[in-house]
């Protein structure tokens, strides 16, 4: 008879909140090695879902139960451990993945301090997981006779003993794995609501210590063969088409991508694919660090489906030294940024706050950096202790006076059987280099920042200030100013992003979980009312449904600002030019409550050509451009555009959480309507729809 091993990466998705969109490829590698090595001697089966895995567990409760363990499903994956000890005590529960500690002995306080475990796989586990079901196969199902084995890159209970062996080097051949996609592994994911989650390679050659891959376990880069990853791109277009022709996102696990020799070509396989299936519409991966010149060709080679992720963390020399990111090499950025702009390609970068050694100051810095570097959406994290780094360890901890608090991973919850699980994660909010309150201080130009910078917005407002010798990063510490002085609507959407931005935090997991385990809280959190990424929910509330407001703030600001730099002067029309550049500005932002509204077009009486003076780079001398007669401007999506924000509606919805989520999966340009100005003289009532 086959032992049967259930291989669980959940999620939580309760009442279609879901927590992570992506497809659990990692317990698909270790089905795939699982189902050639060991045969017929064993059913393995994948699980994402919590529901579809309860309810298997009902029917037959399995031999095995293996568990992935990340920031956000270590509670879930502990929920199931407990409910499996409970329908069959005899149950080998084994869990694996980067959220434990990187010391030794930390590593066996956890597994002592969760009794539901019987062991614990350090490292990658394709195949070691494989080998601890041969073992336990070997054992007649017996844990006690299991644990008299000694296996590498394990910590498991030998009677009241902890057993703890090294972790082994990663030494394997990656195509050693049979593809869980060829292989029909993933087939039952193409679901529409994840995304394929694709890996070219593994590794990361840098030493980052807030990164669970800048451990020295993962500095060796090893590849997955190039004909496999293109018959396997090939296989998921096909797919998704017949199967989810609305997913058109394609996610890459490689910490990396681009940055290898090999990266252009494998593009190519991916813009292929957007020729035979039009999928991918929009690719998540962060792009290498070093190499600009293959990181841009691999973005042109998906017609701008891939975006720059340029991962800065902070451009202040003492803070990368304190995390060892001092290899990285920073003229890269500046060169990616002078190419990606001139091409119209889009970038994005991230920062971390309150890393050890920064400021408010230097902080706020880098942001300001980004922003003139003409970034179009910077990613503003906090800075997490994961568990697995070098941040993270107890000497880290004292030597910069890390203070933390507590708070839920966003969308990690859900209500399983009666009982509640939250996850929560554990970020820094001061230092000793950083207050808290400059902590709040630094998350108010957050807001800012995704509200006015993020998704190019702003960019032809920012670029119409460059064309007047006004830097970026002035209008947005004028919009930072404008937006905390506001009496309005205005005013009132920062005071509650910050009300939030306190409210979230709390000393313990202990106390996160009494707060959110009430009917109350658990349905605003289902409702995306609370338990999200604040940053991305208030920066898409404002920009889809109360852009009007936020636009009329930022054209005001931007109007004076101009005027202090002389602009009446240098632009003899700059009034009149104004008017029109305001509605332009206003107009061309995709706004509404449905995806109907998203995708209209509305139109409006212009008396300037705005689009032909964008394309030449926003000249100071604008009377050229003006009409010798007020015509219709319509400002409409493309087809393409159209039909990707509806298919991300589809997939997300317009919740306040669907919406932070589509901001982030689609592409820049489908939030951006196109101009076409009509030649037939306009109504004079004419007024946007």
């Amino acid at each position: 008879m086959s032992i049967v091993v259930y291989l669980a990466d959940l999620r939580h998705n309760y009442m279609n909140v879901l927590a992570s969109d992506a497809m659990p490829l990692n317990v698909g590698y270790m089905k795939a090695v699982m189902d050639r090595d060991l045969g017929a001697d064993c059913d393995a089966r994948v699980f994402a879902y919590p529901d579809r895995l309860l309810s298997a567990m009902r029917q037959q409760a399995p031999d095995v139960l293996m568990l992935s363990n990340y920031t956000w499903n270590e509670q879930i994956s502990r929920y199931f451990a407990r409910m499996a000890k409970a329908m069959k005590p005899d149950t080998l529960v084994v869990m694996g993945g980067p959220n434990i500690h990187d010391e030794p002995e930390r590593q066996r306080t956890f597994l002592a301090e969760r009794p539901e475990l019987d062991w614990y796989v350090l490292g990658e586990g394709d195949f070691l997981a494989a080998e601890i079901v041969q073992h336990f196969a070997d054992c007649g199902l017996s844990f006690r006779a299991l644990s008299q084995r000694d296996i590498a890159s394990s910590i498991y209970r030998r009677s009241d003993e902890l057993i703890r062996h090294d972790i082994v080097k990663r030494t394997r051949n990656l195509d050693d794995i049979p593809s869980p996609w060829l292989t029909g592994i993933m087939d039952e994911f193409f679901d529409g609501k994840l995304a394929p989650l694709w890996e070219t390679n593994r590794g990361c050659p840098f030493t980052c210590t807030f990164c669970v891959q800048g451990t020295k376990y993962y500095n060796r880069v090893t590849y997955f063969d190039k004909e496999r990853l293109r018959e396997e791109i090939q296989y998921i277009g096909k797919r998704i088409k017949a199967k989810c022709p609305s997913m058109g996102v394609l996610r890459i696990a490689d910490p990396n991508y681009g940055m290898y020799a090999r990266d252009p070509e494998i593009s190519g396989y991916l813009g292929n694919a957007q020729h035979d299936f039009g999928w991918p519409s929009y690719i998540d991966a962060t792009t290498g660090k070093n190499r600009p010149e293959r990181v841009i060709e691999s973005m042109e080679r998906v017609g701008g489906a891939l975006v720059l992720w340029q991962s800065v963390q902070s451009l202040d020399e003492d803070v990368l030294r304190n995390i060892k990111r001092e290899n990285i090499r920073l003229d890269a950025y500046s060169s990616l940024n002078v190419h990606i702009r001139g091409r119209g390609l889009k970038s994005s970068s991230d920062l971390i706050l309150a890393l050890p050694g920064e400021t408010l100051e230097t902080h706020l810095a880098s942001l300001t950096k980004m922003i003139d570097a003409g970034v179009a959406r910077v990613h503003n994290f906090q800075c997490l202790l994961l568990k697995g780094t070098e941040l993270e360890r107890t000497d880290s901890r004292a030597k910069f006076s890390f203070k933390t608090k507590y708070r839920m991973a966003q969308k990690s919850f859900g209500v399983y059987d009666g009982d509640a699980v939250f996850e929560p994660e554990e970020i820094v909010v001061s230092t000793d280099s950083l207050s808290f309150e400059h902590y709040l201080r630094a998350r108010a130009y957050h807001f800012v920042c995704g509200v006015y910078v993020n998704q190019g917005r702003l960019d032809t407002l920012f670029e119409f200030c460059e064309s007047l010798a006004v830097k970026r990063s002035d209008l947005f510490l004028r919009l930072f100013d404008a937006v905390t002085a506001d009496a309005g609507e205005v005013g009132e959407y920062l005071a509650a992003f910050l009300r939030e931005t306190r409210g979230e935090l709390f000393n313990s997991p202990e106390e996160l979980k009494a707060f959110y385990d009430t009917p109350e809280n658990i349905e605003k959190l289902s409702q995306g009312e609370i338990g999200d990424n604040i940053v991305y929910k208030y920066s898409a509330i404002a920009r889809l449904r109360a852009w009007n407001p936020f636009a009329a703030v930022a054209l005001a600001t931007a109007k004076q600002l101009l005027v202090d730099h002389g602009a009446r002067e240098r632009v003899p029309d700059f009034e009149e030019f104004w008017s029109d550049f305001g509605r332009f500005i206003v107009m061309r932002s995709v706004t509404g409550m449905t995806a109907e509204q998203l995708t209209r077009p509305v139109a409006t009486s212009v008396r300037y050509d705005i689009a032909s003076w964008l394309g030449d780079g926003c000249p100071a001398e604008t009377g050229k451009y003006r009409l010798p007669i007020n015509v219709e401007a319509e400002f409409r999506l493309s087809d393409a555009h159209a039909k990707e924000l509806k298919q991300a509606v589809a997939v997300w919805g317009l919740s306040n959480s669907g919406l932070g989520m589509l901001l982030r999966r689609v592409s820049f340009n489908a939030l951006e309507r196109d101009i076409v100005l009509h030649t037939v003289p306009a109504d004079p009532q004419l007024q946007a729809v």
